[in-house]
């Protein structure tokens, strides 16, 4: 789903719009039909069009990597696609290309290398931050930092260090991914809970989450409120899960701990 986000992004932003043939292409992807959408790509790569041969080239690129089954040749063929687009200086398709670089280090190398990925993600940021791929890289960087790079580092310098990312953050998607994932990497790394309410309180109100999530960061922060001594607010967010979901597993355990506190859950 990320990805197909990522392709209708391009679209709107205007990668996409210059050909008809190049908007097929897109599409396909974004209906998972990535072999259909390196054919539609390699035939506009052959059309040989000034006008949209780099894009072409992107596209088939991002298709490569995205073809089942993914195969050691078919990604090196991206990388080096990727490689030579991203010398373009700070264009869309650079900066995207940039991004692709990236995920190749960080998923489809047969030798994954992080710290390879985390300077690809770094270098979009420096270069264009407010750019769709750099606010996308953001979250991907924080996983990084938060699990693969200088792991003799303790959990608690990993997480402020990823911290820092968030006034790199331009919108509240980006913002909202963020405050999940430092949240989350609170609960992996068996910290204090409560350092998890500020970015579970962020990321619910900034209002980017998915509704499998939503109902859990409900949840979670219903119970780290009442656990800190703050029985209002947990009653608030427990009547939002049962609220928002009527058919949620918790629903009976919600009612009780609301009943609890005080308050009758419907």
């Amino acid at each position: 789903m990320k990805r197909a986000r990522l392709l209708l992004a391009l679209v709107v932003t205007g990668l996409a719009v210059r050909a008809g043939e190049l908007t097929a292409g897109w599409q396909a992807l974004a209906d998972y039909r990535a072999a259909q959408a390196v054919q539609i790509f390699e035939g506009e790569i052959a059309a040989g069009n000034p006008a949209t041969v780099r894009e072409a080239r992107f596209g088939r690129g991002v298709a490569l990597l995205a073809r089942q089954p993914i195969t050691p040749a078919q990604v090196e063929t991206a990388r080096e696609i990727f490689e030579e687009l991203a010398a373009g200086g700070a264009t869309e398709i650079a900066l995207g290309a940039r991004f692709y670089l990236a995920r190749i280090a960080q998923h489809h190398a047969a030798s994954p290398d992080e710290a390879a990925a985390a300077r690809h993600y770094r270098q979009l940021l420096d270069a264009q931050p407010g750019c769709v791929w750099a606010q996308t890289a953001l979250s991907r960087l924080a996983i990084l930092q938060l699990y693969g790079l200088d792991t003799d580092q303790p959990p608690a310098e990993r997480i402020a260090r990823a911290t820092k990312l968030l006034e790199l953050a331009h919108g509240p998607a980006a913002q909202s991914e963020l405050h999940w994932l430092l949240a989350e990497a609170v609960f992996f790394y068996q910290l204090p809970a409560a350092q998890a309410l500020p970015h579970l309180l962020a990321a619910e109100r900034l209002g980017r989450l998915d509704a499998v999530t939503r109902a859990d960061v409900l949840v979670q922060i219903a119970e780290l409120s009442a656990e800190g001594g703050n029985p209002a607010q947990a009653r608030v967010y427990y009547q939002k899960n049962l609220d928002e979901f009527p058919g949620d597993q918790r629903r009976y355990l919600v009612q009780q701990k609301l009943a609890a506190l005080g308050a009758a859950g419907k």
